[in-house]
C-alpha cells in the first residue's frame, strides 16, 4: 500500500459540491448544529472534503485558502507521528480509527478527537475514509481538573479531606475562597459552621455565619445550585460579602442519605467565573464524597459525646459502688463488734443470772430468762449471717480449680459429726470440677447440703444427692434432696435473707443460707434456681459461666 502524502491533500469544503444531495445536506446541517467536523478522504485522489463544521473545530475561517501543509501546521508537533501512525494503522485495517490530538486555537490548544470508518473495494484496497472531528477541550480539562483534585484529596479523610478539596477547589478553578461548612440546628438551621475554609490556596480559621439574607441561605432552602456574578449587589445585607468583596458566588447543597441537606460548598472570588458549568459539575462530581464525609463526621461526633457521657456515668456508677462498699465494710465491721458487744453482755449476764441466781427466781421468772437467752442467741446467729452475706460481696474472687466433689464430701462428714444420720443416704457424683473461687464454693455446698440435712431432717429414708447434668447447653449442678419441699409462694423468698416460711408438716424454715449461695452465685456471674413440691423434695440447681468468659467478666467487675 502506497503511503499517502498528507502535505498534498486537495482539501475542499463540502458545502461547495455541485450536488452533494439533499440528504447529504440535511446530515451536514445535522452535524454543524452539533459543531461536528464532517470529513470524507478520498485516498485514491488524495482529496478531503469536509463542512463547514470542521472550520470551526479547527478555528479556521472559510475565507483562508487552506491546504495539506497549512493544515499539518495546526497540529501540536509531539501529536503529528501519533496521528499519522493511527490513519496509517485504519488504513491497513489494523485498528479502527479513534485517536484524540491537539490544535492550535487563540487561547493556546484545544483537544480535537477524531473517528472514521474505511471504505474498501472488492480487493480490501481504501477507496476512501470518513469520519468526524469534535472539540472535546471542555471535557479533556474536566477530566484533568477532576485527576488533578483527585491526586490532592485521595489520600485525605474526614476534616482533612475538606480542607483538602477546599484547597484544591481553588486551584482548579482559579477562585479565591472555597468553604465547605455544615448547617446546624439540625431540625431548623439558622447558621452554617465552616468545616472547611480555603482563602487564595491557605487554610482560614473556621468562622460561623447566619444564613438570614445571604446567598447560602438560597442554597440550603432550595437545596439547588445557585450562580451569581453580582453577590454583592443581589444581597447587600450579607457583611461577609462586602468583607470578602466577593462578586462570583456558585454555591451547591450537601445532601445526607436522607434527602436533606447537611451543608453547602461554596466556591467565591471578586472576579466573574470563567467557566460556570465547569465549576458546577466539578463541584457536583465530588458534592457525594463530601456529604458521605459530613454524616461520617456527625456520627463519629456522636459516638464521642456518647462514649462521654457512658464514661462519665460509669466513672460515677464506680464511684457510687466504691462509697458503697466502704459504707457496707463500716456496717459490717459494726455489725460484727458495736453490736455484738452489747448483745454478748446480754447473754454473758444472762447466763450468770441463770446459773447463780435460778433458785431465787419463781417459775414466770426463770420462763422470761430463758426467752431472753434464747433471743440472745438467735440474734447472735442473725448478726453472724448478716456479717457473712455482706463479705460474700466484699472478698476478692481468687479464681482456679476446685473439685465440687471433695468439697461436698467434706462438708457431709462434717455434718454428720455435728448432727448425725445414720439412715441418711448421700450420693455425691465423681470427678465434679469447676473454676471458681474454692472458698466461696466451700459456702455455697455449705448452704445447699447443710439445707437439705435440715428439710430431711424426719424423713425415715432421708436421701441427699449431688450431680451434674446438661441443660439447654448449659452445664448444670443440682443438690436434690427427699425432704419436706415447700410450695410456690415459699420458693419466691427461699433467696431473699432473714425470711422464715413453714413447710410441710409444720416444718420451719428461714435464715439466710440460701441468701448467701445465692450471692456467692451472682459473685460468680451464674445463676440458681430451686423446683420443689410439698412432700415432694426439692432441687436446687445452679451453673457458672465457662472458665474464660468468667475472667473477662470479672475483669469487666474491676473496671
Amino acid at each position: 500500500m502506497v503511503i499517502p502524502d498528507f502535505s498534498r491533500l486537495d482539501i475542499r469544503s463540502a458545502e461547495e459540491l455541485d450536488d452533494p444531495g439533499s440528504i447529504a445536506i440535511a446530515l451536514l446541517d445535522a452535524a454543524k448544529s452539533a459543531k461536528l467536523g464532517v470529513f470524507v478522504w478520498e485516498v485514491a485522489a488524495n482529496r478531503l472534503l469536509w463542512n463547514d463544521a470542521m472550520y470551526e473545530v479547527y478555528g479556521l475561517s472559510r475565507r483562508v485558502p487552506l491546504d495539506g501543509t497549512s493544515w499539518l501546521a495546526l497540529l501540536h508537533p509531539d501529536d503529528l507521528l501519533r496521528v499519522r501512525d493511527d490513519v496509517i494503522a485504519a488504513l491497513r485495517g489494523e485498528r479502527p480509527y479513534d485517536t484524540v490530538f491537539r490544535v492550535k486555537s487563540a487561547t493556546g490548544w484545544n483537544y480535537v478527537r477524531g473517528t472514521a470508518w474505511i471504505e474498501r473495494d472488492a480487493a480490501g484496497v481504501p477507496l476512501r475514509m470518513a469520519g468526524i472531528n469534535q472539540d472535546i477541550s471542555h471535557s479533556q480539562r474536566f477530566d484533568a481538573l477532576v485527576e488533578q483534585v483527585q491526586a490532592d484529596t485521595d489520600s485525605q479523610v474526614g476534616r482533612a479531606f475538606l480542607g483538602a478539596l477546599a484547597d484544591a477547589l481553588c486551584r482548579a478553578l482559579g477562585m479565591g475562597y472555597a468553604v465547605i461548612s455544615e448547617v446546624y440546628p439540625a431540625h431548623q438551621p439558622t447558621h452554617m459552621r465552616t468545616l472547611a475554609f480555603s482563602q487564595d490556596g491557605r487554610a482560614a480559621p473556621p468562622r460561623d455565619f447566619a444564613l438570614l439574607h445571604t446567598p447560602c441561605q438560597q442554597v440550603y432552602s432550595t437545596a439547588g445550585w445557585l450562580q451569581l456574578n453580582d453577590a454583592q449587589a443581589r444581597f447587600p445585607e450579607a457583611p461577609v460579602l462586602r468583607e470578602l468583596n466577593v462578586n462570583s458566588y456558585l454555591g451547591m447543597p450537601l445532601m445526607g442519605a436522607d434527602g436533606n441537606p447537611l451543608g453547602l460548598m461554596v466556591v467565591m472570588d471578586s472576579l466573574p467565573v470563567a467557566d460556570a458549568e465547569l465549576a458546577r459539575k466539578l463541584m457536583a462530581l465530588f458534592a457525594g464524597r463530601t456529604a458521605a464525609e459530613l454524616e461520617r463526621l456527625r456520627r463519629e461526633a456522636e459516638v464521642r459525646r456518647l462514649n462521654a457521657e457512658l464514661e462519665a456515668r460509669v466513672t460515677a456508677r464506680t464511684e457510687h459502688v466504691k462509697r458503697t462498699m466502704r459504707e457496707l465494710e463500716a456496717f459490717t465491721y459494726a455489725v460484727s463488734h458495736d453490736l455484738n458487744a452489747p448483745l454478748r453482755a446480754v447473754h454473758g449476764f444472762g447466763s450468770i443470772l441463770r446459773e447463780d441466781y435460778a433458785d431465787r427466781l419463781d417459775t414466770p421468772g426463770r420462763d422470761y430468762l430463758e426467752r431472753t437467752l434464747n433471743a440472745a442467741e438467735r440474734m447472735g446467729r442473725l448478726l453472724d449471717d448478716l456479717v457473712s452475706l455482706s463479705k460474700i460481696s466484699l472478698r476478692p474472687l481468687n479464681v482456679g480449680k476446685v473439685h465440687l466433689t471433695q468439697l461436698a464430701l467434706e462438708i457431709v462428714a462434717d455434718l454428720q459429726n455435728q448432727q448425725p444420720r445414720p439412715g441418711m443416704s448421700v450420693v455425691i457424683a465423681p470427678h465434679l470440677v469447676v473454676h471458681a473461687d474454692p472458698g466461696l464454693m466451700r459456702i455455697l455446698l455449705d448452704c445447699l447440703l447443710r439445707n437439705a440435712w435440715r428439710f430431711t431432717e424426719h424423713m425415715p429414708d432421708a436421701r441427699v444427692e449431688l450431680f451434674e447434668r446438661h441443660q439447654g447447653g448449659r452445664r448444670e449442678f443440682v443438690v436434690l434432696d427427699n425432704g419436706v419441699g415447700f410450695d410456690a409462694p415459699t420458693a419466691e423468698k427461699l433467696f431473699a435473707p432473714f425470711q422464715t416460711f413453714q413447710g410441710e408438716g409444720g416444718f420451719a424454715g428461714g435464715g439466710t443460707g440460701l441468701a448467701i449461695a445465692q450471692r456467692v452465685i451472682h459473685r460468680h456471674h451464674g445463676g440458681i434456681q430451686s423446683e420443689s413440691r410439698p412432700g415432694q423434695g426439692a432441687a436446687f440447681t445452679f451453673w457458672l459461666p465457662p472458665a474464660g468468659e468468667l475472667m473477662a467478666l470479672l475483669e469487666t467487675d474491676e473496671t
